[in-house]
């Protein structure tokens, strides 16, 4: 559901007017709609109307308890529910209607009868437009409620906290109330939405209530008022809503029908990827121009997941409920998943290569800095804490924001360490590697856009992590032949880094870039939020990547092989190592300490932002000695946090649409299990945990298929395989013997013809297959031809 603002209210009910007419409760939803266009309640006469006009929309309430005013009949006279393209100035958009404890405190045995009388009235002057009204509005679906120029609405009797309630209230009795509300329960057939959800948000739920116990408190009314507004403007914004995301006003409205481009990926998902796998079951007998089981099954995976995020996120099939943060859940979720880490905790293994270099006798040996265990482990339970801070909408808590932020700067700092590392150690800048690395990253979030209806940028972790190791490879690839002086690579850094700061925060460059990609391939780019992610976290990676050159420079100079530098110094860095051990291990300390007490200054997040790309480096540096300070804190690690750390590019990107949903700005939910548990709280968490495991088991399978199917496009050695073995049946086994030219020409048959046609496109289908095949430089041509051709026409 959508928290409505001024602004919201202003774009979609512009010179119109809300009237709320009945009693107090009523009333309070009034002021909490005036609320949210900045008017300030006035202290008036109990038993009042009042009337109000801000942002270019008016707001009214009219006193009626008893729904007998000539007032209510004068509004409902005047509301039109008919359907108009041109809707009229000065009218009602909105009429909330609500009474009844006045019927049960003043009225005695009459006041249900008396209730059911003024309900009749007000059913009876909508019923004659009947006919106006569209058929489905009539069957309770609310698919057409934005087109109409006046939406009616009755609130249920709200139920009191009974207990609470003082003496002169005794009158309103549980009997009263049901039986009125049972009455409203009846007008399913009557073009009358009832505002349910009012009664379902304060049942059972004492807290709800303020002291008197008839009146709810200032929250609950706000989420009332939110709620009659997402019936009544959700479908008129999104109509209006031309970037077509995020789908954030999912309540009473209707998800737009796919385009052509989602219907091809959703039909080609469900039709045609499962009767590749099921032709190729059988690895003998499918055709030879099919990929292997094993890429099959990688693209049935991914589309899978793909078709997944749509029928989640962009269709009715689940629910979506709101976020509610609590900082009793948050440390609920850290503690649990903290526990869960420990107890996963177990010796890391040697790799191949440490193997290789130690004897069999010695079966354990010290992992090195940032081993592979432990930065699988760090992104692990770095994408922990983002879930868990995306999941309760954590966003609005500055010291949570700020270790966040800190987070996202650590992922950066292993990009430019990992790459930097690599680069310095291979020296491997070919065509090979770097689309290895860039298919990998985009996988997910280029295929996702056509989808979903979303852009790149929405999925904006792949895109950070791609422009900067586009950075880190230009910047090391740039002379690498003199990468060993190590003066002219620290040069490099610098004028990269001034480069990549210019780039980013001098206005120019970046406009014309997406200007000309909005010309030419029709994409539209927000330039605004795209820089303001890069200058985030604008330096961390070249203290990467700095971090990287010395850790490959101390191992040669701690191992047996020496650079070719000079040996005094390096001497003298062997002989005092561990009192610069020793050195750094206080300083951490101290550095943590003060970064944190500097990071509470802040006012607030605007103001921490312009100091964290400054500052991020300090705590990661204290967390990276204090993580391999020792044997023992290196040799072990959390399995659980390294396997989700492997996973973490798929979590990040997928839980936009299969854990969150709405685009991130609510939370998916099954919907049925709060009724089958009895139970509202423990229905939600039974369902937090099926949708969890679900999402965690989808993410693992994507995950290994992203990697099966990057390699199998950057080498796709198999089907080179494949089409020497099918030339070799095509013009070999398979061509029809003959015994003698007279025999052949007297026996041309219908099979013969047809044989040689299919030889012939057989022959024509293997040639470009070597050509693709064969050419790396072919294949990404193809696919990004692919990717422009699905923006022009999506």
């Amino acid at each position: 559901m959508h928290e409505y603002t001024a602004k919201d209210i202003s774009a979609c009910l512009t010179s119109r007017k809300i009237v709320f007419v009945g009693d107090s409760t009523t009333r309070q939803v009034f002021w909490a709609t005036a609320k949210k266009l900045e008017i300030i309640e006035h202290e008036a006469k109990k038993h009042a109307s009042f009337s109000f006009s801000k942002h270019d929309v008016a707001v009214e309430f009219f006193w009626d308890p008893f729904l007998n005013s000539s007032s209510l009949q004068r509004e409902l006279a005047t509301a039109s529910l008919s359907e108009s393209e041109e809707i009229p100035t000065d009218t009602t958009a909105l009429l909330v209607v609500g009474g009844g404890l006045w019927h049960a405190k003043y009225l005695g045995e009459a006041s249900i009868q008396r209730f059911k009388d003024s309900i009749d009235r007000v059913v009876h002057l909508v019923k004659p437009r009947d006919a106006e009204i569209p058929q489905s509005f009539q069957k309770s679906s609310f698919h057409d409620i934005g087109n109409l120029e006046s939406l009616v609405t009755l609130a249920p009797v709200q139920i009191p906290l009974y207990e609470t309630l003082s003496l002169e209230r005794a009158a309103i009795t549980p009997a009263k109330l049901s039986a009125m509300n049972q009455y409203l329960g009846q007008l399913v057939d009557q073009p009358l939405p009832i505002a349910w959800a009012f009664s379902r948000m304060i049942w059972h739920e004492p807290s709800a209530y303020q002291p008197e116990g008839l009146h709810v408190t200032g929250n609950v009314a706000a989420r009332m008022a939110d709620i009659l507004l997402n019936l009544r403007c959700n479908a008129q914004l999104r109509r209006r809503n031309t970037k077509g995301y995020p789908m954030d006003k999912t309540c009473c409205n209707a998800y737009t029908p796919p385009n052509w481009t989602q219907s091809m990926i959703l039909n080609g998902s469900l039709g045609i990827v499962p009767c590749l796998i099921l032709i190729t079951i059988k690895e003998s007998r499918k055709p030879r121009f099919l990929p292997s089981r094993d890429i099959a099954r990688a693209i049935a995976i991914l589309a899978m997941a793909i078709c997944y995020c749509y029928y989640a996120d962009r269709t009715q099939l689940f629910n979506k409920a709101q976020k509610h943060f609590t900082s009793t859940g948050f440390m609920a979720l850290c503690t649990v998943t903290l526990l869960f880490g420990i107890f996963s905790i177990r010796r890391s293994t040697n790799s191949p290569m440490q193997r290789k270099l130690h004897s069999p006798e010695r079966k354990i040996s010290d992992q090195p800095f940032l081993s592979r265990d432990q930065t699988d482990e760090w992104k692990g339970w770095m994408q922990f804490v983002i879930l868990i801070y995306h999941y309760t909408g954590a966003s609005k808590i500055l010291w949570i924001y700020e270790i966040i932020r800190v987070l996202v700067a650590s992922y950066l700092f292993m990009t430019g360490f990992g790459h930097t590392v690599f680069f310095y150690r291979k020296g491997d800048y070919s065509l090979r590697r770097c689309a290895s690395v860039l298919i990998r990253l985009n996988m997910l979030s280029c295929i996702l856009p056509y989808a979903m209806k979303t852009d790149y940028l929405f999925y904006y972790f792949a895109p950070l992590i791609s422009f900067w190791y586009v950075v880190i490879y230009t910047t090391m690839a740039i002379g690498c032949s003199k990468n060993k002086s190590l003066v002219f690579l620290i040069s490099k850094m610098v004028v990269s880094a001034g480069f990549t700061t210019a780039l980013i925060r001098i206005p120019g460059v970046f406009e014309l870039a997406f200007y000309c990609l909005e010309k030419s391939c029709h994409i539209h780019w927000n330039v605004t939020e795209w820089r303001f992610r890069l200058q985030l976290d604008s330096y961390i990676v070249y203290v990467g990547m700095l971090c990287g050159i010395v850790f490959v420079r101390l191992t040669k100079v701690l191992g047996p092989a020496r650079l070719d530098g000079n040996i005094w110094t390096e001497d003298r860095i062997r002989r005092h190592f561990h009192q610069l051990h020793y050195a750094c291990l206080s300083l951490c300390f101290i550095t943590t300490v003060l970064f944190f007490l500097f990071a509470r200054q802040a006012p607030d997040k605007y103001a921490y932002n312009k100091w964290v790309p400054y500052i991020s480096a300090f705590p990661i540096f204290s967390f990276i000695i204090l993580r391999n300070i020792s044997r023992h804190t290196r040799n072990f690690h959390s399995s659980i946090f390294a396997w989700m750390g492997r996973q973490s590019l798929e979590t990040f990107t997928l839980q936009f649409h299969i854990w969150l949903a709405a685009d991130t700005k609510g939370l998916l939910s099954l919907g049925v299990l709060e009724r089958v548990t009895g139970n509202a709280n423990l229905g939600r968490r039974v369902e937090f945990a099926v949708l969890t495991i679900l999402f965690l088991w989808v993410c693992w399978h994507v995950a290994a298929a992203t990697q099966t199917l990057t390699t199998w496009i950057v080498d796709p050695s198999e089907v080179r395989e494949g089409a020497v073995i099918e030339e070799q049946m095509a013009y070999g086994e398979e061509l029809p013997r003959t015994r003698s030219k007279e025999r052949s020409n007297a026996g041309i048959s219908m099979k013969c013809i047809v044989h040689g046609v299919g030889t012939g496109v057989m022959k024509s289908a293997n040639g470009v297959k070597r050509v693709v095949a064969g050419d790396l430089r072919v294949r990404l041509a193809i696919i990004m031809a692919a990717m422009w051709l699905f923006n022009i026409v999506a």
